[in-house]
């Protein structure tokens, strides 16, 4: 293992640590990272705003619950709910459905539709930026949803995405959708 993936993968870890601890509050979560073994860089992109948490308690220590077992549609639609913020399975679900297929069609409109601005793109060298508004979503469109993005969305199963306090993670962390104002909306995308 090279130094600069041994280095990420440490600082993963770090971040995975201290992430699970329930002593930060909101204001100091971090854009999840993807797992260890895909991240490109040793440091970890910040949100400056976070999607709203539900007041319920969380109780998993890893911070987020992936599906893909049997029984776990239950279990998906009630982290959806009770983790990550939805108002139902079913407002996620269909955002989802809805996004993939405008994606897939190339309807940039759609897309932009479908954002929460400010929205914050994070790139593989550690820089950041963020999408104000539609109009700027839709000059930059070709930049940030790049062919990974779109893959990391079009090879995503609805009942195997992974649910957090944060939201939903597409792929491995390249587009993250939170319900934000009782509306879900795309909040970062990492290239």
């Amino acid at each position: 293992m090279n130094m600069k993936k041994s280095t990420a993968v440490i600082a993963a870890a770090m971040l995975a640590s201290t992430l699970a601890s329930s002593a930060h509050a909101a204001s100091d979560l971090t854009v999840p990272a993807a797992e260890p073994s895909t991240i490109a860089t040793p440091s970890v992109p910040t949100v400056p705003s976070v999607p709203k948490t539900p007041s319920t308690s969380q109780n998993s220590s890893s911070g987020g619950t992936s599906s893909g077992t049997q029984g776990s549609s239950t279990n998906l639609a009630t982290s959806l709910v009770n983790t990550a913020g939805f108002s139902s399975a079913k407002q996620f679900t269909g955002y989802f459905a809805n996004l993939k297929r405008a994606v897939a069609n190339g309807n940039r409109e759609s897309v932009a539709k479908r954002i929460s601005y400010p929205l914050v793109v994070n790139a593989a060298n550690g820089t950041k930026r963020s999408i104000l508004n539609q109009k700027q979503f839709l000059n930059e469109y070709t930049s940030i949803m790049t062919y990974n993005v779109r893959r990391a969305l079009s090879n995503q199963n609805v009942n195997n995405v992974m649910v957090s306090s944060r939201g939903v993670m597409i792929g491995n962390g390249q587009i993250w959708i939170g319900a934000i104002d009782n509306k879900p909306g795309i909040y970062a995308i990492n290239l």
